[in-house]
């Protein structure tokens, strides 16, 4: 039977199916079924090893052996042929037999145990991604009956290699952006106090957990086709005031009390527009739209922003942490020395080094942006601890 010619150039529709397998993972084995026909080929992989934990973290498979990739999997993460590519510069086209002829080949458990169940003697490989023990490699596989890889094939290979890799790298940004964005949304969570985010037509865009809950049909919020709302019709409009003046762009920290339809106690409700650089900061995590943000403060419920979080942002020592966020709280100097357990005088040190380090300089400033680096920070320690 006569061979189909090899493609001169890899042909739109697969280079399209290549890209978009970035956000699909499924299309990575329709697209290495396609390479491994138009080469002639048993099949094809996209695979990561992970030496330092003998792991496969990654597998695209395009009609290989499933059973094959478990043996390897558990048995020869360590092999002859990834010895070599794990050592091998990103973009060099490797092919099996220059790192070990097929005879010599044939005498591995290697071989016998991964290789020979699926009739692979001849692999075309070339690494996508390599870095401190992990690396990513594009094997194209052939059977012993369709021999070596001849130049038009290789001159394919050459040419797909760096679509691959782009998609590859595409992919693992994407799904590194969606676990951050999921790992942040678990960190607000767990905050007690309420937080929202607001766009410039007055519309909730954000809200953690604490917040839905103060606008439940108990809470002292109402949240109703994205428009929040207080309970009180007085406490509504001065609400509405607040959140109107913030969104037009009005730099002050505003602040209500609202308090509880069940007992009357105060809620603090701090609302302000947000900076520049919040933004930003907000726009890279989805949120582009934010205008301003509301803050409410339940006294039953301690502020419980992590001081790591703070110190890392602003470069402040555990003990200056300490304070700002009693301070931040509502907390007087002898209440936040009996707190700690420190004397006022070294309160009032420490309270005016965290002004001078936050750009701060009155207590409500400084609680606003505590609640600021609740927000913007909350991923990193998510994403520390693994959640």
């Amino acid at each position: 039977m006569t061979r189909r010619a090899v493609p001169t150039e890899p042909p739109e529709r697969l280079l399209d199916m290549i890209y978009d397998a970035a956000t699909e993972e499924t299309l990575w084995t329709q697209a290495l079924i396609q390479i491994a026909d138009m080469t002639g080929s048993l099949g094809g992989m996209v695979v990561g090893a992970d030496l330092k934990h003998g792991s496969v973290p990654f597998l695209f498979n395009g009609r290989m052996s499933e059973d094959s990739h478990r043996t390897y999997a558990e048995r020869h993460i360590q092999n002859p042929w990834g010895d070599v590519m794990m050592h091998s510069p990103v973009g060099m086209l490797v092919q099996s037999d220059e790192i070990l002829p097929l005879q010599n080949l044939k005498r591995t458990a290697f071989f016998d145990e991964v290789l020979r169940p699926e009739q692979l003697a001849h692999n075309a490989m070339v690494n996508l991604v390599s870095n401190d023990g992990l690396y990513g490699v594009f094997n194209l596989c052939r059977s012993e009956q369709q021999g070596l890889f001849g130049e038009d094939a290789l001159r394919l290979l050459s040419q797909l290699y760096p679509h691959i890799r782009r998609s590859l790298i595409l992919g693992f940004r994407i799904n590194g952006y969606r676990a951050l964005q999921h790992a942040q949304s678990q960190a607000l969570d767990r905050l007690s106090a309420g937080i929202l985010l607001i766009d410039r037509g007055a519309r909730v865009i954000f809200a953690n957990t604490a917040a839905r809950a103060m606008t439940g049909n108990d809470g002292p919020l109402r949240l109703h086709n994205t428009i929040l709302s207080a309970v009180f019709p007085p406490d509504a409009e001065q609400l509405e005031a607040l959140v109107a003046a913030a969104t037009r762009g009005d730099s002050l920290v505003r602040t209500m009390s609202l308090p509880h339809p069940h007992d009357g106690r105060l809620l603090t409700v701090q609302i302000t527009s947000l900076r520049s650089r919040d933004l930003q900061r907000l726009a890279d995590r989805g949120l582009r739209n934010a205008a301003a943000m509301v803050v409410i403060r339940d006294p039953a419920q301690p502020l419980d922003i992590p001081v790591g979080w703070i110190v890392d942002t602003y470069g402040l020592t555990p003990a200056e942490a300490r304070v700002a966020l009693c301070a931040a709280s509502g907390a007087t100097i002898p209440e936040t020395a009996h707190r700690l357990n420190v004397s006022p005088n070294t309160v009032k040190t420490h309270l005016s080094r965290v002004f001078a380090k936050t750009g701060t300089s009155r207590q409500i400033e400084l609680a606003r942006l505590m609640e600021s680096i609740a927000l913007l920070s909350a991923h990193t320690t998510a994403v520390k601890n693994g959640t």
